[in-house]
């Protein structure tokens, strides 16, 4: 009875391991799948206000990442952001100005990659432009009138106390004579969400795990499993003959 008891559990333990190793594999298939679905573009939001989807002085919302938005007002200052990356291996100097907003609000604005004149805007102006989440790491030492960073935790001050969080790349900037300005724009492209690890990573665990259970599953088939089954078994034997002796 107790041979018995002994080999169910171990055939359990043995398929426990097996069906552990099938389920790891699909989880971090399911991963995979996942990681993919997240990191697709979307199709753009129709334009918004940036009131609308942001409020100032407050952490921009998940939701409100990668909205097409629109704000009008006027420009204040104006700031260089040195060594921004606008592809893989180019850097760019960006000119990035503070637009004063009606209700007294500001935000950081992307206009253009920085020329050798930057332009003097005196009148309200109206904008459109895809929101991003502030720079958390520094792209160059700031000297005054520059910035390190596109982050506006580095603009605030007393004359600027309220800002709304993250920054705007133009897609269209109209002055208030209604002419389209004339810019060399920046790509705003959408900015994809992040999961822990890499596709091909998953899917290499899948095949990790689904190998092991493969060779849990034709570990009985091994010769030295086969051996040590039939020292078992002759011990048994040898114990029974024993026994039936006495």
């Amino acid at each position: 009875m107790k041979q018995v008891l002994k080999k169910a559990a171990t055939v359990l333990i043995w398929l426990s391991l097996i069906y552990a190793c099938y389920e790891l594999g699909i989880w971090q298939l399911h991963r995979a799948q996942e990681l993919n679905k997240v990191t697709a573009p979307k199709p753009d939001q129709p334009l918004i206000a940036l009131e609308q989807v942001s409020s100032a002085g407050m952490n921009m919302p998940i939701k409100a990442v990668n909205r097409i938005v629109s704000a009008s007002g006027n420009y204040t200052t104006s700031f260089v952001a040195r060594d921004q990356k606008l592809s893989e291996g180019v850097l760019a100097n960006l000119d990035v100005r503070l637009l004063k907003l009606s209700t007294g609000h500001g935000v950081l604005v992307v206009r253009e990659v920085l020329g050798q004149i930057q332009d003097q805007i005196n009148t309200e102006v109206s904008i459109t432009g895809r929101l991003y989440p502030r720079q958390n790491v520094d792209r160059a030492f700031a000297k005054p009138g520059e910035l390190s960073r596109i982050d506006p935790a580095l603009v605030v001050s007393k004359v600027n106390p309220f800002l709304y969080d993250g920054y705007i790349i133009l897609k269209s900037e109209k002055t208030g004579a209604d002419q389209s300005s004339d810019l060399t724009l920046v790509a705003s492209e959408q900015i994809s969400n992040r999961l822990p690890g890499f596709y091909w990573q998953h899917i290499s665990y899948v095949v990790v795990w689904w190998f092991m259970g493969l060779l849990l599953l034709i570990a009985p088939a091994f010769p030295q499993f086969r051996a040590k089954s039939d020292k078992v078994n002759n011990k048994a034997d040898k114990t029974k003959k024993v026994g039936l002796k006495k």
